[in-house]
């Protein structure tokens, strides 16, 4: 059964038994593999797809999943059949439709490759990260590409298609020292013309080389530059903040703060529906709903939270295109980067750290409080040049006065899935080390 035959027969059904329905399809294909020191430890070449049925009734939904496009009528009255026992006081509603700005999130060209090809990619990439003599191992090169097919339709005239694919490399590489250092890189891509096998390799044994000879640090507040890199990691707190969702239930610190300077003024944090490296583009949510760009933050100035249907009802206010099947979230949340290259950042520092790198958000990072204490990697900087690495310290604070004391914000910007990021400077860092 196609998927027009499926949709057809399930809502000619719902129709007669005087409830709403709608038909979500989602069809993944991934191809991925790694390389432990060189050696194939991992491949994974594997098709999947879902398809959510969910009926309304007066304001209450039910859902049925299933893999396959067959026997509607059944799907429809397990549908119907969750939709009793649910004991939800919120009302649930569809979304009726809408337009769609054309994007360019499927190229097809990844499809295209060969998996000869694919290998020699990361075969490249692993050459190029243990080509320095001074490189003990590459435990880690991933490679990994997907294309992704999404259809949403229901009872009440929505009907919105599309399409995505991309790649990403990851590299990791460890340097000879009295401890071993480790350093990593990764790209990600709309085509494979833009992923540079050779240039993550080489990016990768660079980060691990340059802390060869690191010091430690004494405990203290210090001016930092925070990379890229570890701004990107860093942002994810802010992204379960600005939920609408989290706010409502009290679970935000931002509550309450709409229109109230959150952060610096040379802060400014948009929501793209659209960027032309990240992968996570698409013209509608997971509701059907069209994606904006917006500010979140604006001079930093709090403009809006994201919100998805039901939040968007509670408040009185448009959804913002952000409802998503694991929770609302932003499409590509990037940091509006400045005019200043990472050197000048450097420059304007003077003396400080320089982080690189942060670890353990799922443990050090609470985005309620907006409270961080994260293990760190860096460099110390004098005279706005990079003397040496820095032994694995800790960073602490919290989010909030984190993006006040963001004084000034680089050009160079870095994409990761949903989150953009430039190099900032930081007035004052506490940093916890010897």
């Amino acid at each position: 059964m196609t998927l027009e035959e499926f949709k057809d027969k399930l809502f000619a059904i719902a129709k007669r038994k005087g409830v709403e329905a709608q038909v979500s399809f989602v069809e993944t294909r991934e191809f991925s593999l790694r390389l432990a020191n060189g050696e194939l430890d991992q491949y994974t070449d594997a098709g999947k797809s879902s398809i959510e049925v969910k009926v309304l009734k007066e304001g209450k939904t039910g859902v049925f999943r299933t893999q396959v496009l067959e026997d509607p009528e059944r799907c429809l009255e397990e549908a119907l059949g969750n939709l009793r026992v649910k004991d939800s006081e919120e009302e649930e509603f569809f979304f009726e439709g809408g337009e769609y700005k054309p994007m360019e999130t499927y190229a097809g060209k990844f499809e295209r490759l060969s998996v000869k090809e694919k290998m020699e990619m990361a075969k490249r990439a692993h050459e190029s990260a243990s080509s320095d003599e001074r490189i003990i191992m590459v435990p880690t090169v991933m490679y990994r590409d997907f294309v992704t097919r999404k259809h949403l339709s229901n009872t009440l005239g929505l009907n919105a298609d599309g399409m995505a694919d991309g790649g990403y490399i990851f590299v990791m590489a460890v340097a000879k020292d009295q401890n071993p250092r480790s350093g990593f890189w990764f790209e990600i891509a709309r085509v494979p013309e833009d992923l540079n096998p050779e240039e993550v390799g080489n990016r990768a044994s660079k980060e691990a080389i340059s802390l060869i000879g690191s010091k430690p640090i004494e405990s203290g507040k210090y001016p930092a530059v925070v990379r890229n890199t570890a701004l990107l990691d860093l942002m994810e707190m802010f992204i379960p903040m600005i939920s609408a969702e989290n706010v409502q239930k009290n679970l935000s610190p931002l509550k309450g703060k709409l229109g109230n300077q959150v952060g610096n003024a040379v802060v400014s944090i948009k929501d793209l529906p659209y960027h032309s490296r990240g992968l996570a583009s698409t013209p509608f949510d997971d509701e059907g709903v069209p994606t904006t760009e917006k500010y979140v933050l604006e001079s930093g100035v709090l403009k809006t939270f994201l919100h998805n249907l039901k939040t968007a009802k509670k408040e009185g206010v448009n959804p913002t295109g952000n409802g998503f099947e694991n929770g609302i979230q932003p499409v590509n949340l990037m940091m509006v980067p400045g005019n200043s290259s990472f050197n000048d950042l450097l420059k304007e520092m003077g003396k400080g750290v320089v982080i690189t790198e942060v670890e353990g958000m799922h443990a050090g990072a609470n985005s309620i409080s907006g409270e961080f204490s994260l293990f760190a990697k860096g460099y110390w900087a004098e005279n706005g040049e990079i003397m040496h690495g820095l032994e694995e310290f800790t960073i602490s604070g919290n989010f909030l006065d984190f993006l006040k004391k963001i004084v000034l914000i680089g050009n160079d910007v870095k994409v990761s899935y949903r989150t953009i990021a430039p190099s900032v400077l930081v007035e004052v860092l506490d940093v916890a080390g010897k």
